[in-house]
């Protein structure tokens, strides 16, 4: 057997973070994932003996903030793969905003004995290291680099739009991209003229879930679907809906004005968007070619043919509301109110007649009073048929938790033992004290044993987790039942709701009910509904 170099440093598991934004900068070859790639894995083939390494990407993601799909990842695999070290080539590769990568750097990695060290940068959270005090100075300067960046691209695109630029990616249905000039737009003879069509019948006095059934009923292609046919996109929203050709006459593209600028980020660090009202939006006039006239689009807006009704939801107390959909298209059932009741009903009711037959409206009230009257039953009976005594079972659940710990703390002292006879053997091995024969022979057999002491630690521990999620089960029962006490209308909070039942499916005349306890079968019950004109 080859001893291992007594220079390189032992680890077991190593996490390697690799990361390229073009919004931070990023554009030179030095910073590609392939050269980080090749930094860190010769730096880690010099100074480690692993078992394994896990690669975590992030290309095309900003380092001003942590909401990184491969950084998640690595951070929720931290545990799972019994990561030791952490290798980014640079501080600014891991992030560009100090206050929190400093978090993890100096709390949370060490907090979970995790190593981290940005090679070309000399940082190493496990040493006492010069360069170690300066990683706090170079993350703000990593972190002011974005922020300037940031401000350079709104500019330059700031700039584009008041150009009248037409920077989205697929142009609004009815024009199409200028091949010569990718930023301007030109009519589209086919889509234009099913346009035109929209504003002419809208002028006629057609509501727009009327025009939206006409333009069904003459099978013309969507916008997703002309657009797949165009081969520009991969929707496949099939049917004409009120919402689609209310988007279409609210939108004054077609006057030929180019509106930009309607939404825009919190910050550089935050992807979130927020609306911008119209008066701050970037409006240039001319930009195109009009499919319809200026005083068309305003005749259509004053005489407010297609508005939405006012939204008086929130008077209405529906606590069942937000868990009931429709049995047929699957989609979550609206409600709406009618004198002295409350109605429910599909949402495609309002949109078209060809997206799903349930056409029916439903009284809220006699709703829940039957939901309740069955979630009452198919409880009681459940618990009375599976004997599911909440006591009994935390205490069969504490009595096994006591013999686990004990196993688990025995095991983990002859693992420490082990460890110990390991690198005493090591030792012995470079003092000659054993000929390399028998250095083999008993240091393969020392691994063997760590190996099978390490699969009985996993196996007791995924053994404990099991009781928790047993504990959880016992907590949720006597929730349950302290809910089903004193049942009503009345008394049952959305919260209580959310204990008992995932969602209920209403069709015609049945109501489906899926339990939240997996072994209780989602109920359907055939009854009689009382459906409101």
């Amino acid at each position: 057997m080859i001893i291992p170099n007594i220079e390189k440093q032992s680890v077991r598991n190593i996490a390697i973070y690799l990361r390229l934004s073009k919004d931070d900068g990023d554009r030179e070859e030095s910073e590609s994932i392939s050269n980080q790639r090749a930094i860190i894995l010769d730096y880690i083939n010099k100074n480690f003996n692993y078992d394994n390494y896990y690669e975590y990407v992030d290309d095309g993601f900003s380092g001003a903030t942590f909401n990184r799909p491969g950084f998640k990842k690595m951070i929720e695999e931290l545990e799972i793969n019994k990561i030791d070290l952490i290798i980014t080539k640079n501080l600014a590769r891991f992030a560009r905003n100090y206050i929190e990568a400093g978090e993890y750097i100096e709390k949370i990695f060490p907090d979970k004995n995790i190593r981290y060290i940005a090679i070309l940068d000399g940082v190493d959270n496990f040493q006492d290291k010069i360069s170690n005090e300066f990683a706090p100075i170079k993350g703000v300067f990593n972190e002011l680099f974005c922020k300037e960046t940031s401000k350079s691209v709104k500019r330059s695109k700031r700039k584009k739009m008041l150009e009248g630029y037409y920077s989205c990616n697929v142009a609004p249905y009815g024009y199409k991209k200028d091949p010569d000039n990718h930023g301007k737009l030109i009519v589209d003879e086919t889509a234009s003229k099913v346009v035109e069509s929209i504003f002419k019948l809208t002028l006629q006095g057609k509501t727009a879930k009327q025009v939206a059934d006409i333009l069904n009923e003459k099978k013309i292609e969507t916008p997703s679907e002309y657009l797949k046919i165009k081969g520009l996109e991969n929707r496949t929203k099939k049917v004409w809906t009120r919402s689609i050709i209310t988007r279409i006459l609210s939108n004054e593209v077609y006057t030929g004005k180019c509106l930009r600028g309607k939404t825009q980020n919190v910050s550089y660090k935050s992807k979130k968007r927020i609306c911008i009202t119209r008066n701050e939006q970037i409006k240039t006039e001319n930009t195109h070619e009009p499919i319809i006239s200026e005083e068309i689009f305003n005749e259509i807006h004053n005489n407010n043919k297609f508005g939405n009704k006012p939204n008086n939801n929130e008077k209405m107390n529906t606590k069942f509301c937000k868990y009931m959909y429709c049995g047929e298209c699957k989609n979550r059932m609206s409600r709406r109110r009618s004198r002295n009741s409350i109605n429910i009903h599909c949402p495609t009711r309002n949109e078209t007649d060809y997206l799903c037959s349930n056409k029916q409206l439903y009284n809220y009230d006699n709703l829940e009073e039957l939901i309740i009257k069955k979630i009452e039953k198919e409880f009681n009976e459940y618990f009375e048929k599976n004997k599911l005594n909440p006591y009994l079972i935390k205490n069969y659940n504490e009595k096994k938790a006591i013999k686990i710990d004990t196993k688990l703390k025995d095991t983990n002292k002859e693992l420490g033992m082990l460890r110990f006879k390991i690198s005493k053997l090591y030792n012995d091995r470079l003092q000659e004290v054993v000929s390399e024969e028998n250095y083999k022979k008993r240091y393969d057999a020392l691994i063997n044993k760590r190996k099978e002491l390490t699969e009985k630690l996993d196996a007791l521990e995924k053994e404990k987790e099991k009781i928790k999620d047993n504990d959880e089960i016992v907590i949720k029962i006597e929730k349950v039942k302290n809910i089903l006490k004193n049942i009503n209308k009345d008394t049952l909070s959305e919260e209580d709701i959310g204990e008992l039942i995932k969602r209920i499916e209403i069709n015609h005349n049945s109501i489906h009910i899926f339990y939240n306890f997996e072994s209780m079968k989602a109920k359907k019950i055939p009854v009689k509904i009382e459906h409101s004109e």
